[in-house]
C-alpha cells in the first residue's frame, strides 16, 4: 500500500524552529564542549532529514525515470540519517547526567548499534523492500520490516528514560523534569505516524523538543559563571531566599562561604589568565568534593559559596575536612607552580535568629575572614 507525503507545512515549521535555534548558538566559541557537540549535532542531523521529507514530499508521485531514481536515492539517505537524531539525544542526555567523556566514549559504540542497524536496513531496502520502497508510479510505500525501524528508533526512547529515571537522585528537579519531557512529543507522535502516516508531526516534535533544551541551555547561561560553569550570584541570591523562605523545623542549611589566599599573588606573579586558570581549578575542586543536587556557585572574585542540606548537624565538620583534604591532594599533584589555599567561614541557619540571605551571608562572610586570620597567624 502506498502513502502520500502529508502537507509539508509541519516541517517547514520545524525548519524554521531550528534555524533560529542555529542563528543564535552559531556565534558561540568554536571549542564546544560534549554536550554542545551533541545538541548541534541533534538540530543539524533533524533538520537535514526534514529537508529530504520536504524533497520527498515534493517529487512524491512525479511520473518519469529521473524522479523515480532520484526519489529512491533520497528515500535511502533520509532513512539512513533518520536514527542519527535519536543517538545525538541519547548521548546528549548520557553525558548531562554523568559529565563523563570518558564514560561517553565507552557507550556510544554501543548505541551507534541500533543506527548501523538502520542504516543497513535502509541500504538494503533499495533491492529487498523491507524498510520502504518507491512503486513504479514513483509513489512512497512504507515495506514490510518497517515495524523494525520502528523498534529500533523506540529502543533509544527506552533507555535513555530508564537512564534519567535511574539516576534522578543525582538530577536536580528542573533537569530531570526537562529532560523527561523531550522525548514526550516525538514519542507521541512517532505513535500516531505508525498509525496514520498521513499525521506526519515526528520531525515538528523534535524541533519542539529541541526548543526546550534550547531554553534550558539559555536558562543555565544566565544562571551560571562563564568562567567556572559554577551557579552565579544571582543564583545563589534567588536560591538562598528560597532555602530560608521554605525552611522547614527538620532542614538543616549549611553554607560555606570559600576565599582564595594569596589570589593576588597568583595574579601578579603568573599573570591574569592563569588566575583564571586557579578559578577553574578551584571550581573543579569544588564540584569533586560535593554531589550535583548540592548548590556551589562563585560569589564574587576568588569568593565561592557552596549551600547544603544535612542530614546531621555532626556532618558538617566531616565535609569541611574533606574540602580541606582535596585542596591539599590537589596541591600535592603538583599541576600548578603554585598551591590553591582557601579559607572558610561556614554554618547552619538558625531561623530563631531570623536572618536574612544577606545577613546569612556576612554572617558566613566574617566567619571566613576569622579563619583567614588564623591561617596568616600559623604562617608567621
Amino acid at each position: 500500500m502506498f502513502y502520500k507525503f502529508p502537507h509539508a507545512d509541519n516541517n517547514i515549521i520545524g525548519l524554521i524552529i531550528l534555524a533560529i535555534i542555529l542563528l543564535n548558538i552559531k556565534g558561540h566559541n568554536k571549542k564546544r564542549k560534549a554536550d554542545e557537540k551533541l545538541y548541534l549535532g541533534l538540530i543539524v542531523s533533524t533538520s537535514i532529514v526534514m529537508i529530504l521529507n520536504l524533497i520527498m514530499n515534493a517529487i512524491n508521485g512525479k511520473p518519469g525515470y529521473l524522479p523515480r531514481q532520484t526519489h529512491i536515492f533520497v528515500g535511502v539517505i533520509y532513512f539512513v540519517l533518520n536514527t542519527i537524531p535519536y543517538l545525538c539525544w541519547s548521548l546528549y542526555v548520557e553525558f548531562y547526567i554523568h559529565r563523563s567523556v570518558r564514560r561517553l566514549k565507552k557507550l556510544a559504540p554501543i548505541l551507534s548499534i541500533q543506527a548501523i542497524a538502520s542504516i543497513v536496513l535502509s541500504i538494503v531496502s533499495v533491492f529487498n523492500r523491507g524498510i520502504f520502497f518507491i512503486d513504479e508510479n514513483n509513489l512512497y510505500n512504507r515495506g514490510h520490516l518497517f515495524w523494525l525501524l520502528a523498534v529500533l528508533h523506540y529502543s533509544y526512547f527506552v533507555f535513555t528514560y530508564v537512564q534519567i529515571i535511574i539516576r534522578r537522585n543525582i538530577l536536580s528537579k528542573k533537569d530531570y523534569y526537562t529532560l523527561l519531557s523531550f522525548a514526550i512529543l516525538p514519542a507521541i507522535a512517532g505513535i500516531l505516524q505508525i498509525m496514520d502516516p498521513a499525521k506526519s508531526l515526528i520531525w515538528l516534535s523534535v524541533s519542539l523538543s529541541a526548543l526546550i533544551i534550547f531554553i534550558n541551555i539559555q536558562n543555565d547561561e544566565i544562571n551560571k559563571d562563564y568562567l567556572t560553569g559554577l551557579y552565579n550570584r544571582r543564583q545563589l541570591d534567588r536560591n538562598l531566599k528560597n532555602y530560608i523562605r521554605e525552611i522547614k523545623p527538620d532542614d538543616l542549611i549549611f553554607m560555606i562561604m570559600i576565599d582564595i589566599n594569596y589570589f593576588k599573588n597568583i595574579n601578579d606573579t603568573y599573570g591574569h589568565i592563569e588566575g583564571d586558570e586557579a578559578l577553574k581549578h578551584t571550581a573543579n575542586i569544588l564540584m569533586d568534593c560535593f554531589k550535583s543536587e548540592d548548590f556551589i556557585s562563585r560569589y564574587a572574585g576568588d569568593e565561592f559559596v557552596v549551600i547544603l542540606k544535612l542530614k546531621d548537624e555532626d556532618c558538617k565538620e566531616e565535609i569541611i575536612n574533606r574540602v580541606r583534604t582535596k585542596f591539599r591532594d590537589f596541591n600535592e599533584a603538583n599541576i600548578t607552580p603554585y598551591d590553591i589555599s582557601v579559607s572558610l567561614g561556614y554554618d547552619i541557619y538558625n531561623p530563631e535568629l531570623k536572618m536574612d540571605a544577606d545577613d546569612f551571608i556576612i554572617h558566613a562572610d566574617k566567619l571566613m575572614y576569622k579563619d583567614k586570620e588564623i591561617i596568616k597567624a600559623s604562617e608567621i
